[in-house]
C-alpha cells in the first residue's frame, strides 16, 4: 500500500505519543489446524440501494486430526446461514463479528470439505464503498469498490481476515449489465441474465489472502496500456474521467514493469495488471492483479506537471508489491516491513533507473527525514515488532521510508553483485509462500557468507539510529586531520536497545557501522576526493589522518550509504564550496542548512544564487525550505525576488511555502501577482494557504471567493479553506461552515474544511467558536468517512473537551468503526480528554485570578473609604499633602 503522505506524515487522526495505546500485546498468526484453501463468491450488487448478497463457498482443509471448529471474521452481516455444501452435519453461531463454524465428525489430515455461507450486507462501514447520484450530488460516479488494508474484507466478505490465509479465489459479479466488472485474475466468462443484469466471472489460481481480494462494478472509462511478456495492461476510472486522462496518469506502466522484471530478475507472477481509481480508497492497493488508486491522483495537464513523478513511484511501489506481499506473502504483521520497506525502496530503484543518481540520493534523503521527523516528534520503535493495538499502526514512516532505508544499508553493505542475485533468489526460492524476516536475511547470508544476525538485531528488531555529532580539527605542524565522532540515540532508543538493564554495555546502546570519512584538499581536481572508510562501534570514536593541506571540503558519509542524523559544522568558508559543489545533492542541501544558521546576509544570498543556478528540482525545494526557516529579512527578500520569476513546477510551490513562513505586505503582493497570473493547482493550494497566514492582512474576499470553486483534485478549493482558518479572523467562520456540508465543494476538499474549522475555532470568541464545535460534531455523522475522521481530530484540535458534547460524541463514533480506525480515535479521545482537564484547570485560574483581584480592589476600596474620613474639609496650610 503507498500514501502520498509517507514521506510526509499520514494518518488523520495520529497524533504525537507512544507508538502503542494502553493495552497493547504482542500479535502472533493464527493457528490453522483447519485452513480455507479456496473461496468462490457470488456476490449480487445493487448501487443504488447499496446492497450485496453474497453467496461464498469455502473449501476447507484439514492441517491436524481432529479439528472441527472454523472461526471466520464476518462484521455487521445480515441474514447469515451456513450449510455443509457436502452433507456432512455443520453447525454455526455468529454474534455480528464473527462466525464460528462447527463440524460434527472431526477432520482427518488433508480432508477437504466444503461449506456455503449466505448473508448480505448494507453500505457496510467500511472495506466496500458504494457510490450512486443523488440529489444531494447529482453528479456523483457510479460504482461499488472494495478495499481492505489491513483488516476490513471482514465487513463484506466471510473469511479468515489475517495474510496467511492464502485461499485460491473465484468471483462472480452479477450487477447491472451496462456497468463494467473488474475482480482478481482472469475473466473466465460473462453471461447475460432476462433481468438486465451481467454475471462476470474472475478467477484467479494463486493464494490470495483477504486484504488482497478485489473487485470493482462501475461505469468506468477504459485505457489500454499493450501488454509485457504477455501479461494485459490496463486502467479504468469512473466518468466523467477519459481514456486521455487514464494515459497520462498510468502511461508509463508498461516501462515501469519490464524495469520491474528486469530488476528483480523474476517475470510478473499474475495473469493481468490492471488498475482503476475511485473515490475513498486509502492511497493506493496493491491487490492482485487489481490495483486501486484514490482518484486524487489523476491527472489533468496542470496537475501533471507537478505530480507526474509522484504518481509514477507510487506506480512502481504497488507494482513492486506484486512480489513483495502478494507472490511472496509476510506470514504476519510484525514482518510487514518486508513488503512495504521493499516497496518503498524499489521506488528509489525506479527514480536511480529513470531519473538519474541526483534523483536516487534526494529521494532517500528526503525518505530519511521523514522518518527522522517521526521518530524525534512522535516515537521511536523497533522496524520488527509484534506489540500493537491495532496492525494498520504498523503502516508507519517507520515501516516505509524507515524499512526501505534499511534494505538500501544492506545493498551498500554487501554490494550489488551479490544483493541483487540474492533478492532473485529469495523471491524465487519463497514465491507463493509466507516468510518471516530471519528468511529473508538467510538467504542474503548464503550469497555474500556474511553474518547479518547483528545487523538484523540493531537495525531491525531494536529502536532508533545513530545520531553523529562530528567535529573536526587540523593541527597544520603535524599535519593531521582529526574526525571526534559521537553517537547518541534518543532515550526511548537507548532503553529499548539495552533491555533497561543496569550494567548494560555500552556497546548495546550503539550501532555498529561503517563510516566514510571523505575530504578534498586545495589542488584536488574536481573529481578527486580522499574517502576513508572507518569502523564506528563506540559512543566516542577518534580517527586521524595525514592531511598535508587545510581541507577546502569535508564529508560525511557522502554516498548516503549509512541512515543517520548529522550535526556537523565544517565552517562557512567550506560549506560555500559545498554549496556550489555540481556532484553532491546531498552535500548542498547540507550545506545551505548550515549557512542558513548562521544569519548573515552574505551567506543567505549565496543560498538565493545557488536556487537560481540549481539544475535540479529537489535541492531546490530544500534550499525554499531553508529560506523560509531562517527568518530573517534578508531571506524574505531572497524569496520575494525569487518568486516574481520563478516558474519550474516542480519547486514553485515549496518557494510559495517558505514565503508563508513569513507574514509581510510584500508576501501578499508577490503572490497575488502570482495567482492572477495563473499557477498549477499544487502551487495555488500553496499560495491560497500563504495568502491566509498573513492574517490581518490576508485578502479575506479572495480567499472566501477560492474556498467556494471546485477543481481538479481539490486541491486548489481545500488551499482556500486552509487558507481562511490561517487568517484567524471571525467573519471566516461562515465560509467554512458552509463549505462543508456534503455537495457542497469537492468531496476531496471537504476534509480540509473540518481541520480549517478546528484550527479557527482555537482563536475564536465564546460564541463563534460554540458554532465551529457544533458544526463539527454534527460532522461526525456524515456519509464520507475522510470528513467524520477529520472532523474528530478537528475536534481535539480546537480542544473541545465536552463542548457541544464533543468528547461524548467522538466515544459513540469510535463505538462503531474498525478496529484500526477506533486507535486513531482513541488518541483523538486522549486529546480531548486532556483539553477537558485543561479547560477545568484553566476555569480553576480564571476564578482564582477573579478572586484575587477581588481582594484588592475590596481592599483599595477599604482604603480609599479610610482616606475619605480622615481627609480635612480645608486643604490649606495645616492640610497634610499627599503622593510625591
Amino acid at each position: 500500500m503507498a500514501d502520498e503522505t509517507m514521506t510526509g506524515g499520514r494518518g488523520t487522526c495520529r497524533g504525537a505519543g507512544d507508538f502503542t495505546l494502553p493495552g497493547a500485546q504482542d500479535h502472533y498468526p493464527p493457528d490453522l489446524q483447519l485452513e480455507p484453501v479456496h473461496l468462490q463468491a457470488d456476490l449480487r450488487l445493487d448501487l443504488p440501494r447499496r446492497r450485496l448478497d453474497a453467496t461464498v463457498t469455502l473449501r476447507v482443509r484439514g492441517n491436524a486430526a481432529g479439528a472441527r471448529h472454523l472461526p471466520l471474521h464476518a462484521v455487521d452481516f445480515a441474514a447469515v446461514d451456513a450449510r455443509a455444501a457436502d452433507g456432512a452435519e455443520l453447525s454455526f453461531t455468529y454474534d455480528g463479528a464473527s462466525i464460528v463454524l462447527l463440524w460434527s465428525t472431526p477432520f482427518s489430515v488433508g480432508e477437504e470439505r466444503e461449506v456455503e455461507l449466505r448473508y448480505h450486507v448494507i453500505d457496510p462501514h467500511t472495506g466496500l464503498f458504494f457510490s450512486t447520484p443523488d440529489k444531494v450530488e447529482p453528479d456523483a460516479p457510479t460504482y461499488a469498490v472494495t478495499d481492505h488494508e489491513t483488516q476490513r474484507a471482514r465487513y463484506w466478505l466471510a473469511c479468515v481476515d489475517h495474510p496467511s490465509v492464502r485461499p485460491t479465489v473465484e468471483l462472480r459479479l452479477r450487477a447491472d449489465a451496462s456497468l463494467t466488472a473488474l475482480a482478481n485474475g482472469a475473466l473466465t466468462g460473462e453471461q447475460l441474465h432476462d433481468d438486465g443484469t451481467k454475471t462476470s466471472t474472475y478467477r484467479l489460481d494463486a493464494p490470495c489472502p483477504s486484504y488482497l481480494t478485489c473487485f470493482a462494478v462501475g461505469d468506468f472509462a477504459r485505457w489500454d496500456g499493450g501488454e509485457h511478456d504477455g501479461v494485459p495492461i490496463a486502467a479504468f476510472a469512473p466518468r466523467p474521467y477519459t481514456p486521455a486522462d487514464l494515459e497520462r496518469t498510468f502511461g508509463r506502466t508498461r516501462e515501469l514493469l519490464a524495469h520491474t522484471t528486469e530488476r528483480l530478475g523474476r517475470p510478473f507472477p499474475y495473469p493481468k495488471y490492471y488498475q482503476f481509481a475511485a473515490r475513498g480508497i486509502g492511497g493506493a492497493m496493491e491487490n492482485i492483479s487489481l490495483v486501486s488508486w484514490d482518484d486524487r491522483f489523476m491527472l489533468d495537464e496542470a496537475l501533471a506537471s507537478e505530480e507526474q513523478l509522484l504518481v509514477d513511484v507510487v506506480n512502481a511501489h504497488e507494482m513492486a508489491h506484486a512480489w513483495f506481499g502478494d507472490h511472496v506473502v509476510c506470514r504476519d504483521y510484525a514482518d510487514v516491513w518486508l513488503k512495504e520497506g521493499w516497496a518503498t525502496y524499489m521506488e528509489s530503484c525506479w527514480w536511480e533507473r529513470r531519473h538519474g543518481q541526483d534523483a536516487f540520493a534526494y529521494n532517500l534523503w528526503e525518505n530519511a527525514e521523514a522518518y527522522f521527523t517521526e521518530s524525534k516528534e512522535r516515537y521511536s520503535r523497533p522496524i520488527v515488532t509484534r506489540r500493537f493495538n491495532s496492525a494498520w499502526q504498523m503502516y508507519d514512516r517507520h515501516l516505509y521510508p524507515g524499512g526501505g532505508w534499511r534494505l538500501h544499508m544492506l545493498r551498500c553493505l554487501l554490494g550489488d553483485d551479490v544483493f541483487w542475485p540474492a533478492v532473485t533468489d529469495y523471491l524465487e526460492r519463497f514465491g507463493g509462500r509466507v516468510v518471516e524476516t530471519d528468511d529473508f536475511r538467510r538467504v542474503l547470508e548464503a550469497h555474500s557468507g556474511r553474518s547479518l544476525n547483528r545487523f538484523f538485531d540493531q537495525w531491525l528488531r531494536s529502536p532508533g539510529y545513530p545520531r553523529l555529532a562530528v567535529r573536526f580539527e587540523r593541527d597544520a605542524e603535524r599535519a593531521i586531520g582529526t574526525f571526534h565522532v559521537e553517537q547518541s540515540q534518543a532515550p526511548d532508543a537507548d532503553e529499548g536497545r539495552n533491555g533497561g538493564s543496569e550494567g548494560a554495555h555500552e556497546a548495546a546502546q550503539c550501532f555498529a557501522f561503517d563510516l566514510d570519512l571523505a575530504w578534498k584538499l586545495p589542488g584536488d581536481g574536481d573529481d578527486r576526493w580522499r574517502i576513508e572508510r572507518v569502523q564506528v562501534e563506540r559512543a566516542h570514536e577518534v580517527f586521524r589522518f595525514s592531511m598535508p593541506q587545510d581541507p577546502e571540503q569535508l564529508r560525511i558519509d557522502p554516498d548516503g550509504r549509512v541512515l543517520h542524523e548529522l550535526d556537523f559544522d565544517p565552517g562557512s568558508e567550506r560549506l560555500l564550496h559545498q554549496l556550489r559543489d555540481p556532484r553532491d545533492i546531498r552535500g548542498r542541501i547540507q550545506a545551505a542548512r548550515g549557512l542558513v544558521k548562521t544569519g548573515k546576509r552574505a551567506h543567505i544570498d549565496a543560498i538565493a544564487e545557488a536556487f537560481e543556478n540549481e539544475p535540479f528540482w529537489g535541492v531546490r525545494r530544500a534550499f525554499a525550505k531553508a529560506l523560509g526557516e531562517a527568518g530573517s529579512e534578508e531571506a524574505l527578500e531572497e524569496i520575494v525576488r525569487l518568486l516574481e520569476h520563478h516558474n519550474d513546477p516542480l519547486s514553485l510551490s515549496s518557494l510559495i511555502r517558505a514565503a508563508g513562513e513569513y507574514r509581510d505586505p510584500r508576501v501578499t503582493t508577490v503572490v497575488s501577482m502570482r495567482l492572477e497570473a495563473g499557477m498549477p493547482p499544487r502551487a495555488t493550494e500553496a499560495a491560497y494557504e500563504t495568502l491566509g497566514a498573513q492574517r490581518d492582512q490576508a485578502p479575506l474576499t479572495l480567499l472566501t471567493e477560492a474556498s467556494a470553486v471546485r477543481g481538479w483534485g481539490g486541491f486548489a478549493q481545500a488551499g482556500a479553506l486552509r487558507g481562511l482558518a490561517k487568517t484567524r479572523r471571525e467573519e471566516a467562520l461562515a465560509p467554512l461552515l458552509a463549505r462543508l456540508p456534503r455537495g457542497t465543494s469537492d468531496e476531496h476538499a471537504r476534509p480540509a474544511a473540518a481541520l480549517a474549522l478546528g484550527a479557527l475555532a482555537r482563536t475564536l470568541d465564546r460564541r463563534p467558536r460554540e458554532q465551529a464545535i457544533e458544526a463539527l460534531v454534527d460532522a461526525l455523522r456524515d456519509r464520507s468517512t475522510r470528513v467524520r475522521m477529520a472532523a474528530a481530530q478537528a475536534l481535539a484540535e480546537a480542544r473541545a473537551g465536552d463542548e457541544a458534547g464533543a468528547t461524548h460524541a467522538v466515544e459513540s463514533y469510535a463505538a462503531t468503526v474498525s478496529a484500526q480506525e477506533r486507535v486513531d480515535l482513541e488518541r483523538v479521545l486522549q486529546r480531548l480528554r486532556r483539553g477537558e482537564d485543561a479547560a477545568a484547570k484553566d476555569a480553576a485560574k480564571q476564578v482564582e485570578s477573579l478572586r484575587d483581584r477581588l481582594r484588592k480592589v475590596e481592599a483599595r476600596v477599604a482604603t480609599l473609604e479610610a482616606e475619605r474620613l480622615v481627609e480635612p474639609k480645608d486643604a490649606g496650610a495645616g492640610a497634610v499633602e499627599r503622593g510625591a
